[in-house]
């Protein structure tokens, strides 16, 4: 029983990958939130392929790629966005981000139990972040590091 070259070069793959998502992580100090959906859709789906892995008969080569294919579907649950301590990470290959100095404006949505987050840099609007944090916090964290140009908007949803 030999295994593939490329299985092997799979499992560096995936190996690397995980050890590079729990690294953005941690950098991570305030994390935005994800939607249940994207939980469920990638617990399914890795579930999907695990049956699948499982019932047919396969080699041990296909079934170590099967296994590492499930690894690769669940790493979505580690991908993160938030705030870090000298910038906002949009992604988890989102290897500059944007520095807080950078941001002209941000707005801040709050509803029900969430702040809606969006910032301004040349003009443009970024990617709305949803945060389950306190707001006092928040303004807390980003005054210590926005610059001291940046205007900060807030806006209050009242539908009830």
């Amino acid at each position: 029983m030999v295994i593939d070259f490329f299985t092997v070069l799979l499992a560096v793959f995936v190996l690397i990958m995980y050890v590079y998502l729990i690294l953005v992580r941690k950098s991570i100090l305030i994390k935005s939130l994800k939607r249940k959906f994207i939980y469920v859709l990638v617990i399914g789906f890795s579930l999907l392929i695990l049956l699948l892995t499982l019932a047919t008969g396969q080699p041990l080569d296909q079934r170590i790629r099967g296994f590492l294919s499930v690894l690769l579907v669940l790493s979505f649950l580690l991908d993160s966005k938030g705030l870090s301590d000298d910038r906002l990470i949009l992604g988890p290959f989102d290897k500059n981000g944007i520095l807080y100095q950078d941001v002209e404006k941000m707005a801040l949505l709050i509803k029900k139990k969430e702040i809606r987050l969006n910032y301004f840099k040349n003009g443009r609007r970024g990617p709305m972040m949803k945060f389950s944090i306190p707001l006092e916090e928040l303004l807390a964290f980003l005054s210590e590091r926005l610059n001291e140009e940046a205007e900060i908007s807030i806006l209050v949803d009242e539908d009830k």
